[in-house]
């Protein structure tokens, strides 16, 4: 009995080296049979990377689409790098840049609130100096009545330079003035009014509409 299975055997291997040698186009399709297990791993693989990414550019394109639909025209929508554990709110690093039509000291706004100004493009990644940051400063009207100030960037923004003369309350809205970004974009409102130390002005703390950690998609102007 076992002569016969190796007899056998013999003969299956010469089968098969002769379909390899002979016949070459059988030899290749008896490859891929027998490599279709493996091709099939990672042919599911292939697809499981894929519908990853897939799944994380919609998610990408769903929160770009709502700012830009709850945002103004000929603004680019943007998203916004990771940076933590550091997570520092004077500087947010955007996922575009020169080639898609992003350009140095264009204004940035998180929903339709102003948060910065870009200040470093590269082609496609550009960096964003925000109001958090100390060397952040602006020109700002007030109220109703547009009092004039001065937005003076940090850890905490407040409007300075405003005259003592001016009615300031809070609430009152606090817009963009500055001639190198479309006037009136909002900033925030203001919280408390007081005194400045050199008793020559007055001055704002503010209230902002949004948390800088909680920011993951911006719009910049074109």
């Amino acid at each position: 009995m076992k002569n016969k299975e190796g007899l056998f055997l013999i003969f299956l291997i010469f089968i098969l080296l002769f379909l390899v040698i002979f016949k070459p186009i059988y030899g290749w399709k008896l490859r891929q049979f027998l490599g279709f297990n493996n091709q099939s791993q990672d042919s599911l693989e292939t697809l499981k990377n894929e519908n990853i990414k897939i799944q994380s550019e919609l998610a990408q394109l769903s929160s770009i689409q709502s700012d830009i639909q709850n945002g103004p025209k000929n603004y680019i929508g943007a998203m916004v790098y990771s940076e933590y554990p550091m997570n520092f709110k004077n500087e947010i690093t955007l996922n575009v840049g020169s080639n898609q039509g992003v350009s140095v000291s264009k204004a940035v706004l998180f929903g339709n609130s102003f948060i910065g100004k870009t200040i470093k493009v590269f082609n496609d990644y550009s960096i964003v100096q925000t109001i958090f940051d100390g060397d952040f400063k602006i020109p700002v009207k007030i109220g109703n009545s547009l009092y004039d100030g001065l937005l003076v960037g940090g850890t905490s923004p407040k409007i300075s330079s405003i005259s003592k003369k001016a009615s300031i309350n809070n609430g009152d809205v606090i817009i963009v003035a500055d001639p190198n970004f479309p006037y009136g974009i909002p900033i925030g409102t203001v919280r408390d009014v007081k005194i400045s130390s050199d008793n020559l002005f007055q001055e704002a703390t503010i209230d902002f509409a949004y948390d800088m950690e909680n920011i993951n998609s911006v719009l910049v102007q074109k």
